[in-house]
């Protein structure tokens, strides 16, 4: 039914995401599929001669490789880098899943606070804009 699933992750908020990430793993198993495991980060200038999108990507990779022995699951890791501070996350995510392939979006959210009744969340967005399919977790 699956081929390739999209979950977002923000390897700084791993320990809030494994309901996700296990739901994603189960889908993936069952399915045969790949799990593209997305990371975004801001594309900011820093004095340093290793990036913030190096230091992701690092960290995603391995993070993935964690996933791919613990679930034996197929995996891949891509990271956005964003160029515009103001454009909703969620419109990255969407773009990320379509340039992979991917035909589900697993992804975690939160519990919705005062301020997710004027904004919306990444989850809300990805929800109501994607063209595929999303599974959003709480």
């Amino acid at each position: 039914m699956y081929a390739r699933i999209l979950v977002p992750v923000d390897v700084a908020h791993i320990d809030k995401l494994s309901k996700a990430l296990d739901s994603a793993a189960h889908i993936a198993k069952e399915n045969d599929a790949t799990v593209v495991y997305f990371g975004v980060v801001d594309s900011v200038p820093t004095p340093s001669a290793v990036t913030e999108g190096d230091r992701m990507t690092a960290a995603l990779g391995d993070f993935a490789e964690r996933q791919s022995k613990h679930h034996g699951i197929k995996v891949e890791e891509r990271v956005a880098l964003r160029k515009d501070l103001h454009l909703h996350v969620g419109s990255e995510i969407i773009e990320a899943a379509k340039t992979t392939g991917s035909d589900l979006i697993v992804m975690a959210s939160h519990i919705p606070g005062i301020k997710d009744h004027f904004f919306s969340s990444n989850a809300g967005y990805v929800a109501t804009h994607a063209p595929m399919s999303v599974y959003v977790i709480r």
